[in-house]
């Protein structure tokens, strides 16, 4: 009976944690679609400009305080900013949300110096105030131009990411693409050493893929296999 038992839950166990899999995928795809709400919502009170980050921190997932502000201000919380599939993210979600500044629990804002951010769940494609990042790698062009947006007046604004899950890579040549997505040391390794590592994995090596938000408001899953190394390093991809 035990030995059926066991046959019965190595069938059924990868089908039900595919469903939740998707499942998350479902739930983080509305995450991303409210932070790109918020960031239209910005835009209409600014001219049709999106927010141009004060500072910037080294990786994509790190954002202002005062563009957070505003992102809470349109009725966002803590919650939205982090994928339900990371749980790293999810356990230890008071030290990426403070990585870099203070919460003020009574004024429910963030508070810092104007070089304050916390670290996200999402990556942003954002340009910032000096205008200084590197360009975006557009190796093969599959889904349109890569660029940092500025406004949402674009007449490709259905092609152009952004906010997009956090799929990173630190290299790592005995993986199956190169990199190590499931483990990468950063900041949040000197700090409490803890790995940071991509959303929606399938292993440390392979990434399932991620929920792509684009400028026109809409969120399209993308697998990995059609997502490529954009930005920095560690790399990111979308």
């Amino acid at each position: 009976m035990i030995a059926v038992i066991a046959v019965l839950m190595a069938i059924l166990l990868p089908a039900l944690n595919k469903v939740r899999e998707q499942a998350r995928q479902k739930t983080c795809a509305s995450k991303i679609r409210q932070q790109v709400f918020a960031f239209t919502m910005y835009a209409n009170e600014n001219d049709g400009k999106l927010p141009l980050p004060r500072h910037r921190g080294a990786w994509l997932w790190d954002i202002d305080i005062q563009t957070v502000n505003f992102m809470l201000k349109s009725g966002m919380t803590r919650e939205m900013f982090y994928c339900p599939s990371n749980a790293s993210m999810i356990k230890d979600i008071d030290h990426f949300w403070t990585f870099n500044c203070d919460w003020d629990a009574q004024k429910q804002r963030l508070t810092g110096s104007s070089n304050s951010f916390i670290v996200s769940g999402y990556c942003y494609i954002l340009d910032d105030e000096k205008s200084g990042r590197e360009p975006i790698r557009n190796a093969q062009n599959k889904t349109g131009p890569k660029i940092w947006p500025r406004t949402i007046h674009d007449k490709n604004a259905a092609n152009i990411e952004l906010c997009v899950d956090a799929t990173l890579g630190a290299e790592d040549s005995r993986m199956k693409y190169g990199y190590n997505f499931g483990r990468i040391l950063g900041g949040t390794w000197s700090q409490i050493q803890l790995p940071d590592r991509s959303s929606h994995l399938k292993s440390d090596e392979e990434p399932l893929g991620g929920n792509i938000g684009f400028l026109a408001g809409h969120v399209e899953w993308r697998h990995f296999p059609d997502m490529e190394n954009r930005y920095g390093g560690p790399t990111f991809w979308w």
